[in-house]
C-alpha cells in the first residue's frame, strides 16, 4: 500500500491523536487507495508509489508521494470514524467504553467530521495541480491515463476551478468528480452552435497538452463559464459564455482553424452586432 500505517497517518492529521490499532485502520486505508486510483493517480501512478525505496537512496517521488497519502489519509479517516466506536455482540451493536477517556460530545465529533470534505478537497486539488504541473518529469503515463481523461474533458480537472464560477454550493470531491461528464454536456450543447463542436474537442486537446496561447486560454475560461451555468440550468448565463468565448474566436480566427472551417463560423443566426454577439436575456 501506499500509505502503510497509522504512523504515516498522523502526520496529516495533526490534531488527531490516534490511539486504536494500527489493523483497525487497515482496511480503510485499502478502500481510499483504491477510490484514488480509479478517480485521480491511475494504476501507473499506484504501481510506482507502491515499489520500495532502496535503502540510503533519496526517494525521487517524496512529494507526490506525500500528497497521495494526504487524501488516503484524511479520507480513510473521514469512513472510518463514524463506526471507530461500534461492536457486533450477539445482541446487537453496542458502544465500546473506554474509562481513560471522556467521550467527546456529538457536536465535537460532528464538528471535526464536518471539516474532512473541505480538506480532502483542497488536497484532492493539490494532488491534481502537482501531476498536472509535473507530468512531464517522470508521470507522463498519467497524461494517457482514463483519469486524466475524464479530469480534463471540459477543462476543469479540480474543484477549485468550478468554485471561481460557482461557490455557493460547496461538492465534496465525489460530487464533482461525478458531476464532471454533466459539466461536459452542457457545454458541448450550449456552446457548440457559437463555436462549433470541433473547436471545442480541439481546445481540449491543447488544454490537455498544455500547448496553448493566451488567447485560447480566454477562450476556455468563457466555455468553462458556460459549462457550469448550462450545468445549473442558468440558460442566459450559459449562453452569454458561449457567445463571449465566440467573440474572443472572431479576433482571431486562425488561431481557431476548426472554428474557421465550420459552418458555425458563418452562422449569421447568432446574432451578430458589429462582429460581436449580443447579449442574450
Amino acid at each position: 500500500m501506499i500509505l502503510n500505517n497509522l504512523a504515516e497517518a498522523k502526520q496529516f492529521l495533526p490534531s488527531v491523536n490516534l490511539t486504536v490499532a494500527n489493523n483497525r485502520f487497515t482496511d480503510f486505508f485499502m478502500r481510499s487507495q483504491t477510490w484514488l486510483v480509479n478517480h485521480v493517480i491511475g494504476t501507473d501512478i499506484e504501481t510506482l508509489l507502491e515499489a520500495a525505496v532502496p535503502a540510503n537512496t533519496a526517494d525521487q517521488h517524496a512529494d507526490l508521494r506525500r500528497l497521495v497519502q494526504r487524501v488516503i489519509a484524511e479520507r480513510a479517516f473521514l469512513k472510518a470514524v463514524p463506526e471507530m466506536d461500534m461492536q457486533l455482540t450477539e445482541a446487537g451493536f453496542a458502544v465500546q467504553n473506554n474509562d481513560n477517556f471522556t467521550p467527546a460530545s456529538s457536536q465535537r465529533v460532528d464538528r471535526l467530521l464536518n471539516t474532512m470534505p473541505s480538506r480532502i478537497v483542497a488536497s484532492c486539488d493539490a494532488l491534481v495541480l502537482y501531476l498536472m504541473q509535473h507530468s512531464a518529469n517522470g508521470y507522463s503515463a498519467w497524461r494517457t491515463s482514463t483519469q486524466f481523461a475524464h479530469l480534463t474533458q471540459c477543462f476543469m480537472p479540480m474543484v477549485d476551478s468550478y468554485y471561481n464560477f460557482d461557490g455557493s454550493i460547496k461538492w465534496t470531491v465525489e460530487d464533482y468528480y461525478n458531476y464532471i461528464t454533466q459539466l461536459k454536456r452542457g457545454m458541448f450543447e450550449t456552446a457548440s452552435p457559437f463555436v462549433s463542436e470541433a473547436e471545442i474537442s480541439r481546445l481540449v486537446e491543447l488544454y490537455r497538452d498544455n500547448d496553448m496561447l493566451e488567447i485560447h486560454r480566454r477562450a476556455i475560461a468563457e466555455l468553462e463559464a458556460c459549462a457550469v451555468y448550462a450545468a445549473k440550468d442558468d440558460r442566459r448565463r450559459a449562453l452569454n459564455a458561449a457567445a463571449r468565448a465566440r467573440t474572443v474566436m472572431m479576433e482571431d480566427p486562425d488561431k481557431f482553424p476548426s472554428f474557421k472551417a465550420s459552418k458555425e463560423y458563418a452562422n449569421s443566426s447568432v446574432n451578430l452586432n458589429a462582429g460581436k454577439i449580443v447579449n442574450f436575456t
